[in-house]
């Protein structure tokens, strides 16, 4: 067995150095595909809240539809903004809806959503908000990310 004839450790800072480099580029890298994903789902929750809130909706836009025209008169917001807080579990604070996880801590919020048509009384739902995700480091909130969020529907025709 050969004995080291130094101890003060000069060939360990490079690789120390390239290891806390390296984790904290996967750091990163893991933060923002957890962002992304959430973003995401958040998307495709709102998609299902709103196809099944127009498919509720149907028999008043398939009226309309026989009477030979693409138009309902108004929509039910406060309906489909209950359907979203139940579906994605949300709690509502100060005009914004928030996700909270086991610990009490925000996992994200959205602003009011807006429930309009994407032109005027036509058939095609159209949700607007912003997804605000705080990112953390070391356990404190240092910013938040705001991404804007449209997601569209439409009744089609299956004759």
């Amino acid at each position: 067995m050969k004995v080291l004839k130094s101890n003060k450790g000069d060939g360990y800072v490079t690789t120390c150095v390239f290891a806390v480099i390296f984790v904290s580029i996967f750091s990163i890298i893991f933060t923002f595909s957890a962002a992304v994903s959430k973003v995401e789902l958040m998307r495709e929750n709102t998609k299902v809240v709103l196809d099944s809130f127009v498919t509720q909706n149907a028999t008043e836009i398939y009226s309309s539809i026989k009477q030979g025209n693409d138009y309902t008169e108004s929509i039910d917001t406060e309906e489909f903004r209950t359907s979203l807080i139940s579906f994605c579990t949300l709690e509502s604070d100060n005009g914004k809806l928030y996700s909270i996880n086991a610990d009490g801590k925000e996992k994200f919020h959205i602003t009011e959503p807006e429930l309009r048509f994407r032109e005027a009384n036509e058939l095609e739902l159209v949700v607007t908000y912003t997804v605000s995700l705080p990112m953390w480091f070391a356990g404190k909130q240092f910013t938040a990310a705001s991404v804007p969020i449209e997601v569209t529907s439409t009744l089609t025709e299956k004759f």
